[in-house]
């Protein structure tokens, strides 16, 4: 086991006994590794805290997510960024949010169609097409291999490559900043015209960021100017992080980790236990942050898009 498996799931088999002839018996657990040292291992399981000594290890590993959880955290991603518009066909969630945002205007499958593939594709082609959108899908590359293969073999590009992360919130450390953050309710125009270059700044955009029953919205501010910010929400027992920015003249201060420290605050105080966050795998410097604080990449997704037809 190694130092930067804390805070992951792991599978450890180790000596429990000997048998009665003297030969080594072992068992299994599985959980959250949350401690470790050179003498003992410390696993939460479903069945509380359990230590195990690590000369007793015989094999441990990092234990992948299952297509169950990849498509949990999807849902769960789904909840903290409410679409205006949806709808359900079979098991996938059709969503439509004025077209600015991928997350919120593209098809997430999430359970079986309970249809032919082609007739899904029309329906939800006519559906986006009545809202003046293309039709774009959201595939976890392994949950949803088939389907992505699938749509590969009908010439449907490739959008967009990111990655879910996730943390547990008691991992967590933000090791610079000490910038002073506010939290509102509400987005103000100053967090509003820094957050993604303007994007959300329309009534629209406002609406989608705001449509949400736990959000926050975090900025450190100086002399008028808005320098950093980014968005929190809660779901589940779960803190969602999204949009942290911070001003191109204002960067390498800590003032993202101080954001971030904020909402690990504000989710903990609600009862999180855990965090995600979604980011674009070319984003090299979101991802050095992130890991850097003890996220990791649960799983990979990326987006195809129907391809336009003369």
């Amino acid at each position: 086991m190694e130092p930067s498996w804390v805070g992951r799931r792991v599978s450890v088999r180790r000596v429990v006994e000997r048998g009665p002839q003297g030969q080594l018996l072992f068992g299994d657990v599985v959980g959250d590794l949350v401690g470790l040292d050179d003498q003992t291992a410390v696993i939460e399981s479903r069945r509380g805290l359990i230590e195990v000594p690590v000369a007793l290890v015989a094999i441990a590993k990092i234990a992948p997510p299952s297509t169950a959880d990849e498509l949990a955290l999807q849902r769960l991603a789904a909840q903290g960024l409410r679409s205006v518009d949806t709808e359900q066909l079979g098991g996938w969630l059709l969503r439509a949010d004025h077209g600015g945002v991928r997350r919120a205007n593209s098809v997430l499958p999430l359970g079986q169609l309970g249809m032919p593939l082609d007739e899904a594709l029309a329906r939800a082609h006519d559906w986006y097409a009545a809202r003046d959108l293309p039709l774009r899908i959201l595939l976890p590359t392994e949950a949803r291999r088939l389907l992505d293969a699938e749509l590969g073999e009908r010439w449907w590009p490739i959008e967009t490559e990111a990655h879910t992360m996730t943390a547990r919130l008691d991992q967590l450390t933000a090791r610079a900043g000490k910038a002073q953050v506010s939290l509102a309710n509400t987005p103000d125009d100053g967090w509003l015209g820094l957050s993604q270059r303007g994007q959300f700044l329309d009534a629209p955009g406002q609406a989608l960021l705001t449509r949400h029953d736990h959000v926050v919205f975090a900025a450190v501010r100086a002399n008028g100017q808005t320098l950093a910010t980014g968005r929190g929400v809660l779901d589940e027992g779960w803190l969602g992080v999204s949009w942290v920015e911070v001003a191109p003249d204002a960067r390498r201060r800590g003032l993202a980790s101080s954001i971030m420290a904020a909402l690990w605050a504000w989710g903990r105080e609600r009862g999180a236990g855990r965090s995600y966050l979604q980011v674009e795998a070319v984003n090299e410097a979101a991802l050095a942050l992130y890991t850097g604080h003890g996220y990791w990449v649960h799983h990979g997704y990326h987006y195809r898009t129907e391809p336009v037809t003369q």
